[in-house]
């Protein structure tokens, strides 16, 4: 797979500043990036194939999510400011 989407319909209208998406959806395309090649050496899952949840935090912002190896998205669960 060659990019990484990412999928926000989770939070629904939880109100993430454009600013804050584009930085998330760049930090996630060069993490992708980097284990692209790592996912294509490796012998391919049978079935959905998911990592853990990770945090990313942005100045005020925290977000959390996961990576859907098979499909190649990002879904972030949560996304809280102020914290």
């Amino acid at each position: 797979m060659n990019r990484l989407r990412v999928d926000w319909g989770l939070l629904g209208s939880a109100g993430v500043p454009d600013g804050i998406r584009a930085v998330v959806e760049r930090r996630l395309a060069a993490l992708w990036r980097l284990l692209a090649s790592r996912i294509d050496a490796a012998q391919p899952c049978e079935g959905p194939c998911r990592s853990e949840e990770f945090a990313l935090s942005l100045g005020r912002w925290s977000l959390t999510y996961e990576v859907d190896l098979t499909r190649g998205i990002a879904v972030v669960r949560q996304a809280m400011h102020g914290l």
